[in-house]
């Protein structure tokens, strides 16, 4: 239930985002999914990490901040264990099969 509220979160708040291409969403928020994996593992809190992944949003990608926090805190609700996986590919995979 709380993926789909999270998907929901997101898709919501890049909606506009969508009319561009087909599943314009998925890569972008697979970045900041991957960066958000990378910032646990360094050991970073999670209120860290939402600040400098929303500050690294690079030009054109400023549209994708509120995703930020809710991408964030579903990677560091994870167990650690699934860190080791390719979390950032399966948001994607997951992300396009909708």
């Amino acid at each position: 239930m709380r993926m789909i509220s999270l998907g929901l979160v997101v898709l919501c708040a890049l909606a506009p985002l969508a009319a561009a291409a087909q599943n314009p969403i998925c890569a972008p928020t697979g970045e900041i999914v991957a960066a958000a994996v990378e910032a646990r593992k360094a050991g970073q809190g999670a209120g860290d990490a939402k600040a400098g992944i929303t500050d690294s949003l690079g030009a054109g990608r400023e549209g994708y901040a509120p995703a930020v926090p809710p991408l964030v805190d579903w990677v560091y609700d994870l167990p650690d264990k699934d860190l080791d996986k390719d979390v950032a590919a399966a948001w994607v995979a997951q992300c396009e099969a909708q």
